[in-house]
């Protein structure tokens, strides 16, 4: 019987001859299924498009004209000597025209705009690289969940072989008159417990199942393969240096950066609306028996209306000055979020090294002493329970703390946007 009590301190393996379900290729195919990915990339391509747009010149305006004027001249005498055999009241005036105009806005006014397309370009390519990093640490999460709630649910059922091995140990000892039918009963309750726990173990596995092929654009139910065993914690980066890597790094913060850039530009574009835009045109008439016509016109554009700029740049201005907050308030979250996580991460990688090193090998000696003891009638079985439903909480803790690291990791680094863990020498 002591060799199951060895079992229990062991860290969870998967299954001989069963698939191991690879972390890196969920997060291969998440990258290139999850509808989230695939809106933010598809955001970016229609951004990208904005700053040619944004360049381009106004169309230009094509007109095209004829007119006929009977009256014109029945009072006067034809100049032109070809219609001198016609009389005055059969002579038509008639004009046919042609003209081309092309809108400029005054010179600056272009790249300005172009300039702003491509920064709010650049923001939505970061918010790109934000999705991406977001749906790989939920699928890590879920993933550690699954690991969790699988090993959990081995530690279960290896406990119950336990029980069930203390029960017949109890229904032997009672049959022979060195023992009690409480203990038996004792037992049986503790394995209706140990059911309770496995039914939540398992509601667990199913939920982090289902969030795995969600994130994996899968059906709900889709079965899915082992989670390999997970690793032991590693030590982080210095607190500095992940708050200079986060400041550096983070998609978020570049995207707001990118927004603070492109807030600068409509300062400068809505300063520019002070100046004149201009139109030129170009056109030709034919008049009948006369000669052609040719014009060539220069438009300008008086721009009178000053107060309309000037609160047009009081609007930039403006919102200038609330993209440099809104990026000042996602600093101060993102260094938040790094100091919660890289503190969720140490706590739970020391919990996991109290517990294999002390808390864990402490209750398993003492479910062995209680064991030894109850054989000789030392301690009553009630005892004997109770060290076994200590063991089994400290091992399903140990893994849960392990989980609960791997996952704080995760969201660290989806925050840092760049590796967290110490590099050995």
């Amino acid at each position: 019987m002591n060799r199951y009590i060895a079992i229990l301190v062991l860290l969870a393996l998967p299954a001989g001859g069963q698939p191991p379900l690879f972390l890196q290729s969920l997060l291969v195919e998440a990258l290139a299924h999850n509808p989230e990915v695939l809106r933010a990339q598809r955001m970016w391509e229609m951004a990208r498009t904005k700053a040619p747009q944004a360049r381009a010149l106004p169309d230009p305006m094509l007109q095209v004209g004829f007119e006929r004027s009977p009256a014109f001249l029945r009072e006067v005498q034809p100049l032109d000597a070809g219609h001198g055999d016609l009389p005055p009241e059969e002579m038509d005036m008639y004009m046919a025209g042609i003209s081309l105009s092309q809108p400029i806005p005054y010179p600056g006014k272009r790249r300005l705009r172009q300039e702003k397309a491509e920064m709010e370009a650049e923001a939505a390519g970061e918010m790109v690289e934000a999705a991406r990093r977001s749906v790989a640490a939920r699928v890590q999460a879920a993933y550690f969940d699954l690991a969790f709630a699988h090993q959990g649910l081995e530690v279960v059922e290896r406990t119950r072989s336990l029980l069930r091995q203390f029960e017949e140990t109890a229904r032997a000892r009672y049959s022979v008159g060195q023992g009690m039918q409480q203990d038996l009963l004792k037992a049986q309750v503790e394995l209706s417990m140990l059911e309770q726990r496995r039914l939540s173990l398992e509601q667990r596995h199913h939920a982090a199942g289902s969030m795995l092929n969600s994130l994996l654009d899968r059906s709900p139910g889709q079965a899915l393969d082992l989670p390999d065993t997970l690793g032991p914690p590693q030590p982080l980066l210095p607190p500095q240096e992940l708050d200079r890597l986060a400041l550096a790094h983070n998609p978020e913060l570049r995207a707001r950066q990118r927004g603070v850039e492109a807030s600068q530009v409509e300062v400068a574009l809505m300063r520019k609306e002070y100046r004149p835009d201009f139109a030129f045109s170009a056109g030709w008439q034919t008049r009948g028996g006369f000669d052609d016509l040719y014009q060539v016109m220069v438009e300008v554009e008086l721009p009178w209306q000053r107060q309309r700029r000037a609160y047009g740049v009081q609007e930039a201005l403006a919102g200038h000055r609330a993209a440099l907050e809104d990026r000042r308030a996602a600093e101060q979250m993102v260094l938040a979020q790094v100091r919660d996580f890289s503190s969720m991460a140490t706590t739970a990688g020391r919990l996991v090294e109290l517990y294999q090193a002390a808390i864990l090998p402490q209750a398993a000696f003492a479910l062995e002493s209680a064991l030894t003891a109850y054989r000789v009638g030392q301690v009553d079985f009630l005892m004997l329970l109770d060290n076994t439903r200590l063991l089994l909480e400290n091992e399903l803790m140990l893994r849960e703390q392990l989980a609960d690291y791997h996952r704080a990791v995760a969201l660290l680094e989806e925050v840092v946007a760049a590796p967290v863990l110490a590099q050995e020498n």
